[in-house]
């Protein structure tokens, strides 16, 4: 405003000094936009008035002679409402330009967001389309598991009649009369490796027997032996010791033997596979007494299965049981076992924490009821 009114006066000094010059004159529209574009309509118009007074007064300064009196009025209301006009236009363009440049910088800013969403759209796509693509991997890779789960169940069975023969081999030269000690205990140790071969070809048939869910009385603890007997060859393969810490006399529970034991056999899987230069796997088997803030108290059979292993790092444990979640390079899982796991812990009414104990490595605590309380 001091400007504007500091420039009124500079032209008011330079139309006085150089008479009756209009283009002069007309210089009062500088100080009269200047004010409306920056100060606003109020401050133009105000302006425009001065510029007039000021005109007037320069005018009047000089002694004009008009034909009538009310031409220098008439002279002045003109230029004052020139001026005025003048204010209102240079006002209303310098809000239209506002108004406009706050809309481009609104639908700017709209277009940056929607530019923003769509390459988040295309991103989590990419993203999905990588997770389609994994999980239809993965969904080959576990039926290419589930044929060669028939294959090997095929296998066991051929196999098994030939250790059949060998093993009424093994009896009838063991009936005989040994020509010494030695050939004795030779044919004992075929005969005791028939019967474990035996054994393991067994236990692979009815692992492998598909069938409906079967609760029967049965003790943990020999599932758990028939599990590791199972997986044998994979811990003798990565120099793994088994620390068995096996409580006697546990209540049997109401189990169905080989989903059980497809359990044991993935959870003992997974920790060898954690302890590749070798290490200790520990299954320890207790009844315990549930209270406090239990909701239902009572006796619980809980087994423990710890290894030495790297253990489990803590962005993975919240996602450790989805389907087609896995940690392990393409081809070496599925990210179905530990899913599967739960599901048939969970049909036999028990449960299973996953975590590590403080001397490293991972733990799974699996707790039984004594009496099945989901069967869903």
């Amino acid at each position: 405003m001091a400007v504007s009114l500091g420039m009124v006066l500079v032209v008011a000094v330079v139309d006085y000094l150089t008479g009756l010059e209009i283009s002069v004159s007309l210089l009062y529209l500088v100080p009269v936009c200047w004010s409306a574009w920056f100060g606003g309509r109020s401050a133009g118009l105000f302006v425009a008035a001065v510029s007039a007074a000021a005109w007037l007064g320069h005018e009047m300064l000089l002694n004009s002679l008009f034909d009538h009196p009310w031409v220098l009025a008439w002279n002045t209301l003109t230029l004052g409402v020139s001026f005025a006009l003048v204010a209102v236009l240079m006002a209303t363009l310098e809000l239209t330009q506002k108004n406009l440049e706050a809309t481009v910088a609104k639908r700017s800013a709209k277009l940056r967001e929607e530019v923003m969403e769509r390459r988040q759209a295309e991103e989590q796509l990419r993203h999905v389309n990588a997770e389609l693509q994994q999980t239809q991997m993965q969904l080959i890779e576990a039926a290419k598991m589930e044929m060669v789960g028939r294959m090997a169940a095929g296998v066991a069975h051929e196999v098994k009649n030939p250790l059949m023969i060998l093993g009424m081999g093994a009896d009838y030269f063991l009936q005989r009369q040994a020509t010494s000690n030695a050939e004795a205990s030779l044919l004992q140790d075929m005969k005791d490796a028939v019967r474990r071969a035996t054994h393991i070809i067994n236990l692979m048939l009815d692992f492998s027997k598909p069938r409906p869910l079967h609760l029967v009385p049965e003790d943990l603890n020999t599932l758990v032996i028939n599990s590791l007997d199972l997986v044998r060859h994979l811990l003798l393969k990565h120099s793994i010791e088994v620390v068995r810490e096996l409580q006697a006399n546990l209540p049997v529970l109401p189990l169905d033997r080989t989903r059980l034991e497809h359990v044991f056999v993935n959870l003992f899987t997974n920790a060898a596979q954690a302890m590749p230069i070798g290490g200790t796997l520990t299954v320890r088997s207790s009844l315990q007494e549930v209270s406090g803030v239990s909701s239902d108290p009572g006796p619980r059979v809980m087994l423990e299965i710890e290894d030495t292993g790297p253990g489990i790092r803590p962005e993975h444990l919240p996602k450790i049981f989805e389907a087609f979640y896995t940690t392990k390079p393409p081809g070496q899982g599925t990210g179905l076992g530990l899913a599967i796991v739960r599901r048939i812990l969970h049909i036999h009414g028990a449960n299973i924490v996953l975590g590590n104990h403080s001397e490293g490595g991972a733990r799974a605590t699996l707790t039984f009821n004594l009496t099945p309380k989901s069967l869903s």
